[in-house]
């Protein structure tokens, strides 16, 4: 009870002399209905109003002298570092085991009471500091969000929240998040929102390479339960976080450069995993029997579209195109990881997602990069092309999935080959494609039938993908040069 009074007080003594006051943590109170039955039905008929909008004014009316607000300030320093210091209680925590009887510290029901009663009272706190004591104020673009500088309030905040998270994952057998993990992942999630830098950082850290892999089973082989003993914060706090990293993007509140740089900080995450010169082969592995892993591109699809739109938005607006054109090169660099390092696996199980992410990456990208990724969209396609005729033995050891591997290859080969029909009409790669793909097919005796082999049904579906590129070209060039093929 002593500790539950405290952190409600000391929280009380930050909301009340911080600049917003109080009051900004009660906006969201109603104090009426802007609904009423009329005729019998449940009708709207007057805008509802909140304890916000009625005290605005007054809490905005009176002038604040300065020596008065210096005076406030220090109230509140002095308040949130009494707040903070819990935080060296708490880790006092750090290390214990909960299966050790003679642990002197055990995470019991009261200490739940105590981080729930913390988490909600930061939430609050948060709220009347978000525009003020604790705004993410305006950055520069950079390549990675982890060399950002530490915000006094913002980054304590912060460390606060994962110290509790350290505190609360007390059952590491648990395959549902308790209430003191919800309400942390909850606030971080509404930090990121506001465009907090430090909340993504923490984010990703928390979630680790769950924005990227899969996991395909439970167990692989004969594991026991000591081999998840480093696993950290476990695997669904570290899912929630990658999954809550993506759905921060859809706020409206987020700024541009947040997004940017937060998007840059996913592919650097990303290139390591996947990168060209990685050689762990992730796709398809077995790390220290938590199971078997597999790529996953949905949070890097949804990170990839709010960001490559507000990478073309500040473009259009930058004169000096220096930083700029090195966070192209780092987008550039992911989607040429993300079509030549694709497995075999990935071809079945995640075509859909690469089509989505060169569909989104060529809209946004401006004319003068073109050349760059020209060559790379002509290698994309080059192997795809060698995937969707790959030999029966190159799918021994995916007999289940062959047809959806070749499936997938012919999807990543029309991206490319349409992406360059589109961008590059000019590129010499299409013509040899088109003659290489419509030449082989009209040649062919073979036609499409159920007792087909793969080979001979990816060669008339390669010809169709051809077909439907060549529709979407502005270039009457290309069009002249592959006519004689189009008429045969």
């Amino acid at each position: 009870d002593l500790r539950l009074a405290g952190i409600e007080l000391i929280t009380l003594c930050s909301q009340v002399s911080c600049k917003a006051g109080i009051g900004a943590a009660t906006n969201t109170a109603r104090v009426g209905t802007n609904m009423e039955v009329v005729g019998g039905a449940l009708r709207s008929v007057r805008a509802a109003t909140t304890v916000g909008d009625r005290n605005q004014g007054s809490l905005c009316s009176t002038p604040i002298e300065p020596e008065v607000d210096q005076l406030r300030h220090i109230f509140f320093d002095l308040a949130f570092s009494k707040l903070v210091d819990f935080r060296t209680y708490l880790e006092s925590f750090k290390g214990y085991n909960i299966h050790d009887t003679e642990s002197p510290y055990v995470v019991d029901s009261v200490m739940t009471q105590v981080l729930t009663k913390l988490t909600g009272e930061l939430s609050k706190l948060y709220e009347c500091c978000k525009s003020d004591e604790m705004s993410p104020g305006s950055f520069k673009l950079r390549l990675d969000l982890f060399v950002e500088e530490d915000h006094k309030y913002e980054s304590q905040l912060v460390n606060l929240l994962l110290v509790i998270l350290d505190n609360a994952d007390a059952d590491k057998t648990s395959r549902y998040l308790n209430q003191v993990q919800r309400g942390c992942i909850s606030m971080l999630q509404t930090m990121a929102s506001n465009s907090s830098l430090q909340a993504f950082k923490a984010l990703a850290k928390l979630s680790g390479d769950s924005m990227f892999v899969a996991r395909e089973t439970i167990r692989a082989g004969n594991s026991t339960d000591d081999d998840d003993s480093d696993d950290g914060y476990g695997e669904v706090l570290e899912l929630e976080a990658s999954k809550t990293v993506a759905s921060a993007f859809d706020s409206g509140d987020m700024s541009s450069e947040a997004k940017i740089i937060v998007m840059c900080s996913v592919l650097t995450q990303y290139l390591k995993i996947h990168g060209l010169h990685n050689e762990s082969g992730v796709n398809n592995i077995s790390r220290k029997g938590r199971g078997i892993f597999r790529a996953k591109y949905d949070t890097l699809t949804r990170v990839m579209d709010s960001g490559l739109e507000a990478t073309a938005r500040v473009d259009m607006s930058l004169k000096d195109k220096s930083v700029i054109d090195s966070i192209w090169d780092k987008i550039i660099d992911a989607v040429k990881t993300l079509l030549l390092e694709c497995l075999i696996d990935g071809y079945a199980n995640n075509s859909k997602s690469i089509l989505d992410i060169i569909a989104l990456f060529l809209l946004h990208l401006p004319p003068r990069k073109y050349s760059t990724v020209g060559s790379i969209l002509e290698k994309g396609a080059n192997r795809a092309i060698e995937v969707a005729f790959g030999k029966n033995e190159d799918f021994d050891e995916h007999l289940t999935s062959a047809d959806n591997i070749v499936e997938g290859a012919i999807d990543i080969f029309l991206a490319c080959f349409m992406g360059l029909c589109q961008k590059m009409p000019s590129s010499p790669a299409l013509k040899s494609m088109t003659g290489q793909i419509l030449g082989g097919t009209i040649e062919s005796s073979d036609w499409p039938t159920g007792n087909s082999s793969h080979q001979v049904r990816a060669r008339h579906k390669l010809a169709l993908a051809v077909c439907e590129s060549l529709k979407t070209t502005s270039s009457q060039d290309l069009l002249v040069a592959t006519f004689p093929l189009l008429c045969r």
